[in-house]
Order: C-alpha cells, then sequence, then structure tokens
C-alpha cells in the first residue's frame, strides 16, 4: 500500500509538471501570435552623419556599425583626411539613389532608435563597412574583413576607431548596438523562438 501511494503521487506530480509545460508553450505561442510585426517605415531620407539619418523627421542610428564621428579627422601620409564628414558624404550619395526602407530593431541605452535600412536589396550599413568608411560595431565583421584588405576608405589611412576617437575628446562612449528586449523576449530567445 505504502509503494502505491508513492507511486500515484509522483504521477501526479509529473502530471502537474507536465500540465505546467504545456501552459507554458501555450502562452509562448499566443505571445508570438500577438507580437507585432517589426516596424517598417520608408521614404526619404537625409544624412545627419556617416551612421545616423533622417526618415520622415525620425532620426535613426545605423546598427551594427560605427562611423567616424562628424568632425573627426585621420590622415593619409602626411595630410590630414577628413573621415567623418567624408563617411557623412558617402552616406547622403547613397541616399540619393532612392527611398530607404527601415526595420525598426528597438532602441539603444540612450534611447535613439536603432534600425536596419535597405536602399533596394542593398543594406545601407553593411556597405558603409564594405566601402571603409565606418567599422563594424556588432555586426558586418566579414564587410570590415573585406574593405581592410582592399584598403577601402579608413583601411586606407591612419584613424582611431570612433569609440576610442570619442573617448579622447570627451564624448559619451556607446557600447554596441544591443536592442533593449523585454524579459519574455529573452526567454523566447533563450528557447530559440524569438
Amino acid at each position: 500500500m505504502v509503494g502505491y501511494s508513492f507511486v500515484y503521487r509522483r504521477k501526479w506530480g509529473d502530471l502537474v509538471v507536465t500540465a505546467a509545460i504545456l501552459a507554458l508553450m501555450a502562452l509562448i505561442a499566443l505571445r508570438l501570435d500577438d507580437r507585432p510585426a517589426p516596424e517598417l517605415f520608408a521614404g526619404t531620407a537625409r544624412a545627419a552623419d556617416g551612421d545616423t539619418l533622417t526618415v520622415d523627421g525620425r532620426r535613426i542610428r545605423l546598427s551594427g556599425m560605427d562611423a567616424p564621428e562628424l568632425t573627426q579627422i585621420c590622415s593619409r601620409g602626411e595630410a590630414d583626411w577628413y573621415c567623418g564628414a567624408s563617411a557623412r558624404s558617402h552616406l547622403a550619395e547613397m541616399l540619393r539613389r532612392g527611398a530607404i526602407a527601415c526595420s525598426l530593431i528597438g532602441t539603444d541605452k540612450y534611447d535613439r532608435t536603432l534600425a536596419r535600412c535597405r536602399i533596394g536589396e542593398e543594406d545601407v550599413g553593411e556597405r558603409m563597412v564594405r566601402d571603409g568608411l565606418a567599422v563594424s560595431y556588432g555586426d558586418y565583421a566579414e564587410a570590415e574583413s573585406q574593405a581592410r584588405q582592399e584598403g577601402k576608405g579608413l583601411w586606407s589611412s591612419t584613424f582611431d576607431r570612433p569609440q576610442d576617437w570619442r573617448r579622447r575628446h570627451g564624448r559619451p562612449q556607446e557600447e554596441p548596438h544591443v536592442p533593449v528586449e523585454s524579459h519574455l523576449d529573452a526567454i523566447l530567445r533563450f528557447f530559440g523562438l524569438g
């Protein structure tokens, strides 16, 4: 009789745990169904600097890359090169090709809107890094490696990485762009659902 009671309680405990797991999975599935699609916005844009643009009055920080600060100066041999202004000019030239489409990723700890933007099929941030006018900052390592091997843009000069330049010039430091996520988003990501 004692053995039967133990087996009965164990089966009951297994049933409760199974029911709890199924309930959690159902809640996750409901949450996934209720998640809004990533916010998309499109239009004409203008460059504020090499990694920031404005689309319909909304200031966007391109995620995954970091361009020289607008006033940053690099050197090519003995000559100064205004690499920050060059990065902005390059981004502005890209933006003149047509409308841009951006997918909102989130906000960073400075409450800036982070997004990935495309002109046609081309990822704007990746192109800036591949052309050597920005560095990888959490993404685009392969594009940076290619630009470095080909000696493009910054890689044809002596320069401080933008975050190092900001540190030396008393500007606020940034961390690689990690979108702010909720606890549920972290759980979903843990289970491979987010």
